[in-house]
């Protein structure tokens, strides 16, 4: 018998070749198809998402825009709203202090007048107490005092 020679790594893969080489190499450009179809596919994907991005990103720097100016407006509002009424409040203080400071004067002239009254009274009552006097005086030295 013959001694079966050894066969070497090329040679199997040379046997592959003639055997199987036209299914591998339609598997391999079936492969290589596949994997471009699924780059060019990947490719679209991730544009399709930076455009979404971008849009999302246009549509939330409007609104945030948007309520910015509103937060301006309703701050300048609120600014006028409290300018508006410390004015007003001003307006009541000067009116109050206008009426106390009247108030204040009426109070004092009111105080006047009865200090002047008092001291009228009190003139009145002197002068009658002089003249009771006199008039005591007066009747013990007469004659019909007797």
């Amino acid at each position: 018998m013959t001694k079966p020679e050894a066969t070497s790594p090329h040679d199997i893969e040379t046997v592959r070749q003639l055997l199987f080489g036209a299914d591998v190499r339609r598997l391999e450009e079936q492969i290589g198809t596949d994997r471009d179809a699924a780059a060019a596919q990947l490719q679209d994907l991730e544009r399709r998402v930076g455009e979404r991005l971008e849009e999302l990103s246009r549509r939330v720097t409007a609104q945030l825009d948007d309520l910015s100016r509103r937060q301006q407006q309703h701050a300048d509002r609120v600014t006028q709203l409290l300018d508006q009424v410390m004015a007003q409040l001003g307006q009541r203080v000067e009116t109050l202090v206008g009426e106390t400071r009247a108030r204040l004067d009426e109070l004092q002239q009111r105080t006047a007048e009865v200090e002047r009254r008092k001291l009228s009274v009190a003139d009145f009552g002197a002068t009658l107490a002089t003249l009771g006097q006199r008039f005591t005086e007066g009747g013990k030295g007469s004659p019909d005092a007797g």
